[in-house]
């Protein structure tokens, strides 16, 4: 069954490559030069090319706050606490910043840390307590008035870290949050390549903001499968919609998997050989995924999206779900079972 299906594509290719026009052929998904490609990008495929931004001033806003007068009183025990340490997070200079990093900071720590990236550059502050703070640290020197400050001497790094460290909320930084009542749920479906192996469809308008976190209505959905050894002629009855009982039949044929009364192939799939269950795809190459279930998902109020695995991230927006729904196919969670970045990244 491989080699006619195999046959089949080879000729078709032929047909079309001595015929000097397009033919539209039906063929499973095949990896693609772009696919690849994008599979060999790096983690700096979130730095933008172009940031202008400006960040502003560090201490901005902070004269009056509650949080600089508790900083003033405490600041001994800051200084204190990270004595054996030169910086509360040494590489906000190089790497990306991940809720990992910060989960266990308070909102105090946090602000030093957001911080410390203008001290390493020489900024001297005009809070007292940050002053008293970085002169505890050998390495700092106080050089560059806050009204000289360049914010072009931050690399691409500390420009996001400075604007992540300022998204992160308190309740996120004091990493206070009970595990999650969902995760059980997800946990049971496993995961590939550090994402859910589901996909979530979150449902408009059933948002809610907690403490820390979104609270949402979303449909579990898994990926379609049929046996991997099925061979030309084989049926088999699969499951569409768990939750409404839709179960069709399919029969393989040459160019993929038919219908009852269908005169064309409705879904694809790549024969493994094996009888372990493999995904069956659309004509446009997308993945069919069936519901599975109807619960909660909670996602993190820090939690990134982004189109594509090598889209720039963004923050979650509450308000995408006030009109519509979303669908996310590679969906990230903490240790808690909080998601912690969405993406849509096609099949």
């Amino acid at each position: 069954m491989l080699k006619k299906i195999l046959l089949f594509v080879l000729a078709a290719s032929l047909l079309t490559a001595c015929s000097g026009s397009p033919q539209e052929t039906q063929t499973a998904p095949a990896e693609t030069a772009a696919t690849s490609e994008a599979a060999e990008e790096t983690d700096e495929e979130w730095l933008d090319e172009e940031d202008d931004e400006t960040l502003g001033d560090p201490e901005e806003g902070e004269e009056d706050s509650s949080l600089l007068a508790a900083a003033a009183a405490s600041v001994s025990g800051v200084i204190k606490k990270y004595r054996q340490k030169d910086y509360i997070l040494k590489n906000s200079n190089k790497e990306k910043l991940e809720w990992d990093d910060v989960k266990g900071l308070t909102e105090e720590e946090i602000r030093y840390a957001r911080n410390e990236i203008y001290a390493r550059h020489g900024y001297i502050f005009k809070a007292d307590d940050l002053n008293k703070y970085f002169k505890s640290k050998k390495w700092y020197k106080g050089t560059v008035k806050a009204s000289k400050f360049d914010e072009g001497v931050f690399n691409k790094y500390e420009r996001y870290n400075i604007k992540y460290l300022k998204s992160v909320k308190p309740s996120s930084g004091k990493g206070s949050l009970a595990t999650a009542s969902s995760k059980k749920k997800i946990d049971s479906y496993g995961y590939e390549d550090g994402h859910s192996k589901l996909s979530f469809l979150l449902k408009k308008g059933t948002l809610k903001e907690k403490d820390g976190y979104y609270e949402v209505k979303a449909v579990y959905r898994q990926a379609v499968t049929v046996p991997g050894n099925m061979k030309e002629g084989d049926t088999v009855t699969v499951s569409f919609n768990d939750l409404k009982g839709d179960k069709r039949t399919l029969t393989l044929k040459d160019d993929g998997l038919y219908e009852k009364g269908d005169s064309y192939a409705s879904y694809y799939f790549y024969p493994t050989g094996k009888k372990a269950g493999v995904p069956i795809y659309e004509d446009s190459d997308d993945r069919v995924d069936k519901p599975v279930y109807e619960g909660k998902l909670y996602i993190r109020t820090d939690a990134v999206t982004a189109e594509g695995t090598t889209g720039s991230t963004k923050a979650f927006k509450a308000s995408s779900l006030d009109k519509e729904n979303k669908m996310y196919n590679a969906v990230y969670f903490d240790a808690k079972g909080y998601v912690t970045k969405l993406l849509y990244v096609g099949d």
